[in-house]
């Protein structure tokens, strides 16, 4: 039996490695996602989070300013207002980054929450086994080089971004005002910063496809397990064909009763039930065939070839149908409907008999 695994993951085995937390994952995404969404929050609300900062250390220093005497319990309070001041201006900036960091990784790998993943492992704790999955994998020997690579362009992308703004970054150092000074100072960073982003971006792409299609590797199948996932999700070949004879067999039973029935009572399409009524062996009518959907259209048609009445009554069909088995008498709570069918079928029989 060959164990080699050629065949691509089915869609019940990629459904089953999501349940168990296993997905393709790049941690470069995450990265940049993070950086990116900094980015983003920081040039929509980062000037009037630095406006309330300049606002909150200005107050500050003015209370203290106003007291002559600096006293532990003054120092407290402005320090308590310092905190709480500051977490109000800060927090809405930390949550929009959380906010679009988890949306990034939720577009990475789709919402997936397993008990699997977060389960403890102990045999994790291994140090003979973290050793050798960090020397002795050829995974990590590749992932070392990857991150060499990644980190000497991003590197690169970041020398130049800098290099582009050397003049400035040198005059800074000369200038007397520290608020133009600080306003270029932010401009290069958030410049180089975006650069720096982008090529992460990059490497993110890369590194991502990468992920997917180790992911799709472990997850590769041998042909035997195919053919055993098919048997599980399908059934065995040899027992469908097993119960589609047994149907048959059924069908044809059924079927063969249905010419013997006095009537056939109709919902009128999604069911179907023959009825017969022998005074001489009964004590009350039975019920000789029934079916539903497809069995209930070919007892109608057996039914119309050998002239066999058929009535629609949807409630009393129903009733039937769902009460009472095949060659059993229908209950008493039931008699009167029914015996009003029959005897509107005895009618329409007897002008046949007296002309016969």
């Amino acid at each position: 039996m060959t164990t080699d695994r050629t065949e691509a993951p089915t869609q019940h085995r990629l459904e089953d490695a999501r349940r168990r937390g296993q997905v393709a994952h790049s941690r470069e995404v995450d990265t940049a996602i993070v950086l990116g969404a900094s980015l983003l929050v920081m040039h929509i609300a980062g000037a009037q989070t630095w406006r309330g900062m300049e606002s909150l250390l200005r107050d500050s220093f003015a209370v203290l300013g106003r007291d002559e005497l600096l006293t532990m319990e003054l120092t407290a309070d402005v320090g308590r207002e310092l905190i709480w001041r500051g977490l109000a201006i800060l927090l809405p900036l930390f949550l929009g980054v959380a906010a679009l960091s988890i949306l990034g990784g939720v577009l990475q790998t789709g919402f997936v929450l397993s008990a699997e993943a977060i389960k403890p492992q102990f045999s994790r704790l291994n140090p003979l086994q973290g050793a050798k999955r960090v020397f002795a994998s050829k995974r990590s020997y590749v992932l070392v080089v990857v991150s060499t690579i990644e980190l000497v362009f991003v590197s690169f992308v970041a020398y130049l971004a800098i290099r582009a703004h050397l003049d400035d970054l040198l005059s800074l150092g000369v200038r007397r005002d520290l608020r133009p000074s600080l306003a270029i100072a932010v401009t290069i960073a958030f410049d180089v910063t975006l650069k720096v982003c982008l090529a992460l971006l990059a490497v993110a792409a890369a590194d991502f496809v990468f992920q997917r299609m180790e992911w799709i590797s472990q997850l590769r199948m041998t042909k035997q397990e195919v053919k055993d996932e098919h048997r599980q999700n399908e059934g065995d070949p040899q027992v469908k064909q097993r119960m589609a004879r047994l149907r048959r067999s059924l069908m044809t039973r059924v079927l063969a009763s249905v010419p013997q029935a006095d009537v056939v009572l109709t919902n009128p399409t999604h069911y179907a039930v023959a009825i017969k009524y022998d005074p001489a062996s009964d004590r009350a009518p039975r019920v000789l065939a029934k079916g539903q959907d497809y069995l209930a259209q070919r007892i109608r048609e057996v039914a119309v070839e050998h002239r066999v009445p058929i009535m629609q009554n949807p409630p009393l069909t129903r009733a039937i149908f769902r009460a009472v088995p095949v060659n059993q008498e229908i209950p008493p709570d039931l008699y009167e409907a029914v015996a009003e069918v029959l005897a509107f079928v005895y009618r329409l029989r007897a002008p046949r008999r007296t002309a016969a």
